[in-house]
């Protein structure tokens, strides 16, 4: 059994700071965090989709 891997999951945090000097360097922290994340999930994804591919062909010997 294949999977279409595409992504799945993406992380959106909400942007914007307590106060507005801030904002920015908070915006780029938030952005940085996202795609740390959405990385991490695909990462993810091809493991099991590894793994998944491994069950296929000791199942099928």
């Amino acid at each position: 059994m294949a999977l279409d891997m595409r992504a799945l999951y993406y992380i959106a945090l909400p942007t914007g700071a307590l106060r507005e000097e801030n904002k920015q360097t908070y915006t780029e922290r938030v952005k940085a965090n996202e795609n740390c994340m959405n990385q991490n999930f695909t990462i993810l994804a091809q493991k099991i989709a590894e793994l998944e591919a491994r069950l296929a062909a000791l199942e099928n010997e």
